[in-house]
């Protein structure tokens, strides 16, 4: 797939709008700058339409990423699914220029600017996977993770070190009564 059929022009689009699918192999190859690695296709369905002088993009992205266990280390897939709605402007109106500065309102936040005239909507599928990806990935929810000394997996059983007796520095506390 080249990576001019991830552009939409503004000045290209008709006035119906478009309907795209893309199912998207090789990421990489595709120039979709993902920072995880892809466990099968990455398929994108997106309604693009022209509104004024802005391109409004609103659609899916759905895919499976391998990730590694915050817990347990261990590798896994996880599926993503993710809805898109995106806007682009011309630059100008995007960003004020150095004479009129002020503060950006929240929908102006959500405005990506056009490049060259077009919505580039590689970097839109890249952000929407980023999103859906957990602050703490976990194989599954009941994951109790690795034993803290030899490393042996707690799911697999009790692995015979010692509990450990706590941090020293709490002892204190252990004598307090609470009335």
């Amino acid at each position: 797939m080249e990576h001019i059929d991830f552009i939409v022009y503004l000045n290209k689009l008709p006035p119906e709008g478009l309907e795209l699918l893309f199912e998207i192999k090789d990421p990489v190859r595709a120039g979709i700058p993902i920072c995880v690695p892809v466990a099968g296709p990455i398929r994108a369905q997106f309604d693009v339409q022209r509104l004024g002088n802005e391109i409004h993009v609103a659609g899916a992205v759905r895919t499976a990423v391998r990730l590694e266990c915050s817990r347990c280390l261990a590798p896994f897939v996880l599926p993503i699914e993710t809805d898109v709605d995106a806007s682009f402007a011309p630059p100008s109106s995007v960003a004020p220029d150095d004479e009129h500065q002020h503060e950006l309102s929240q929908d102006e936040l959500e405005v990506e600017p056009l490049v060259q005239g077009g919505a580039d909507l590689r970097g839109v599928i890249a952000e929407q996977i980023h999103l859906a990806l957990p602050l703490k990935p976990l194989c599954s929810e009941d994951c109790r993770g690795i034993c803290p000394h030899c490393g042996k997996e707690m799911a697999a059983g009790p692995c015979g070190c010692a509990p450990s007796g706590g941090d020293p520095r709490w002892e204190a506390l252990k004598k307090l009564t609470v009335p």
